[in-house]
């Protein structure tokens, strides 16, 4: 302990300043006191020959130089505070100080040795704050109802300058020899805000951009606005100087996105395509028309799936539907109301095909049919059967149907994919099986052959049929047509634009009933033997072997049969 009390005395003693000690920014530790005095000298002149002290406020800056502010340091009194450094208590802190000092930097505050005049110092920020200080004007906003005009007079808000606030900065960054720049904000209240928008209101129209709309499924057209661009100016506003003077015309304002746009990418290509022929027969054809009707212009958003029967309804009189052969339970064809509707579901459904939409219900005919190739046909029952196919693509698809010269016809129109890996699609079957048609009579089912002519018990020459037990008949008016029965496998080949098959798809197998041809028919009776005939009167005028006896039979003409394929469903 004597040791260290005697160390400290030592230190207390010398005649050097302790290390790492720094006065007016310079490091005069370990020097003595005439060293220490003309190294503060010489930076203080270095100093205060090029530093100034600027404060910059928002619109203009303060300079305080070291003639205006008066500043000065006595490099004697800044020595001796050095000097005096760690010195002012006893051994044991002189000891302690003089270690931390070797350690970390110990700077001596320039109130030990400046002069600094700090009324000259309030004086200058004070001329400042007055200066500057503003009250608040709040913008005037003029408009023109005629002229379509909104004028703009800037407002400005209340400024002023915290000058205690200041005067404490500036005085403390002399004191700590800090001469860099010093940044101060004024104190402000906003002046009121100028809400474009209501104005924008009284006078004008919105703008629109023609779309889609899902819900109603249709193309709404752009609308023209009226007004101005309430972002637009609402920013130039905010960046105007205070007072400044801002018209704003309102004018048309043209849509980015018009109809004319969108018809180029909604409802622009035709994705598939049928039309075929169907018989001239009122009723049937009127059906064909109704069902049309009820189809057409139908939209199915991407998603949407198409039901023949929800959309075009059951099939009845007081819609205007009339009674045309229909395919019955059995096989039988009978007329009845909405017969022939089935070409419309065919022909939508060899249309889907080739747009390659997805089929998600759909049944052939119990018959092959005439009016679609075999195998792209599909039959509809209210009740039991029906045809659906979903929109498979990115876009909404529109349904065109009619009848017209002979033809029905439906178009799929919507958006062609941008790159479908093909150019068109081709529809073929194969006939892998049929079973042919025989004659039955009608009623029992009778299987009968044909068996030439003979003379019934009156006299008449009729059509004869045998059954397998070589039971006669006569053959009388056909009743049903018969159909050959076919099994068909359908095939879609995706082709490209030279015409080679890139892939080909197996559609499915359909079986085709084949149906007898039923007539007629009754038991043949053979005729009675006539008897010995008297011997004629050669006077007698109604003589049989008389030959201008306008009596005498001829030969019976052959019925003709009705053509076998089915024209009607």
């Amino acid at each position: 302990m004597l040791g260290i009390c005697t160390y400290g005395f030592i230190l207390k003693g010398s005649d050097t300043i302790f290390p790492n000690v720094y006065v007016a920014g310079v490091n005069v530790g370990g020097l003595k006191r005439d060293a220490a005095i003309n190294a503060v000298t010489l930076a203080v002149e270095q100093e205060t020959a090029t530093d100034t002290l600027t404060v910059v406020l928002p619109d203009r800056t303060i300079d305080f130089t070291p003639e205006i502010t008066n500043v000065a340091l006595n490099p004697d009194e800044a020595a001796d505070a050095a000097m005096h450094y760690g010195r002012d208590g006893g051994p044991i802190k002189a000891l302690i100080t003089y270690e931390k000092a070797k350690k970390t930097r110990q700077d001596i505050s320039l109130e030990s040795g400046t002069n600094l005049d700090t009324a000259y110092i309030r004086d200058l920020i004070d001329q400042t704050a007055r200066a500057c200080a503003s009250e608040k004007v709040d913008p005037t906003v003029t408009v023109d109802a005629d002229a379509k005009t909104v004028t703009v007079v800037t407002g400005s808000p209340k400024i002023s300058l915290d000058a205690d606030k200041l005067y404490e900065a500036v005085v403390a960054r002399f004191n700590a020899g800090d001469l860099s720049e010093l940044k101060f904000d004024y104190d402000t209240e906003p002046c009121a805000p100028v809400d474009l928008q209501q104005y924008y209101d009284q006078f004008a129209t919105e703008m629109k951009d023609a779309y889609y709309d899902e819900e109603k499924k249709e193309l709404v057209a752009e609308k023209v606005g009226f007004g101005f661009d309430v972002s637009y100016y609402t920013q130039q506003l905010a960046m105007a100087e205070p007072g400044t003077k801002l018209t704003i015309q309102a004018e048309e304002m043209q849509p980015e996105v018009t109809l004319a746009d969108l018809e180029k990418e909604y409802f622009s290509d035709v994705l598939g395509s049928c039309d075929s022929p169907h018989t001239a027969q009122a009723g049937r054809t009127k059906n064909l028309e109704l069902a049309c009707k009820a189809i057409d212009g139908t939209i199915l958003n991407p998603g949407d799936e198409f039901s023949f029967n929800k959309i075009v309804g059951e099939r009845t009189a007081d819609k205007g539907y009339q009674a045309a052969i229909v395919y019955q339970t059995g096989g039988k064809s009978e007329a009845e109301l909405g017969g022939g509707v089935c070409q419309v579901a065919s022909t939508i459904y060899t249309a889907c095909l080739y747009a390659d939409l997805k089929v998600t219900e759909r049944a052939p005919h119990m018959f092959t049919v005439t009016y679609v190739q075999l195998g792209m046909d599909a039959t509809i029952y209210w009740g039991s059967l029906d045809y659906k196919f979903v929109n498979s693509t990115d876009h909404p698809l529109r349904i065109d149907a009619s009848v017209s010269g002979g033809y029905v016809h439906i178009k799929l129109v919507g958006t062609a994919p941008q790159d479908k890996g093909y150019d068109h699609i081709v529809l073929r079957h194969e006939v892998v099986a049929t079973i042919q048609p025989k004659m039955e009579i009608d009623g029992d089912k009778t299987i009968i052959t044909d068996a030439g002519t003979a003379v019934d018990e009156n006299g008449n020459t009729v059509n004869i049929v045998v059954d397998k037990d070589g039971n006669k008949y006569v053959k009388g008016d056909m009743v049903q047509y018969s159909y050959v029965g076919k099994t068909v496998m359908a095939y879609r080949d995706y082709v490209d634009a030279n015409g080679a098959v890139i892939k080909t798809e197996t559609l499915h197998k359909d079986a085709y009933q084949a149906r007898n041809t039923s007539y007629k028919c009754t038991p043949y009776v053979e005729p009675e033997e006539p008897d010995e005939p008297d011997e004629p009167d050669p006077t007698d005028p109604t003589d049989p072997t008389d030959p201008t006896d306008p009596t005498d039979p001829t030969e019976p003409v052959t019925p003709t049969e009705p053509d076998p394929i089915n024209p009607w469903d």
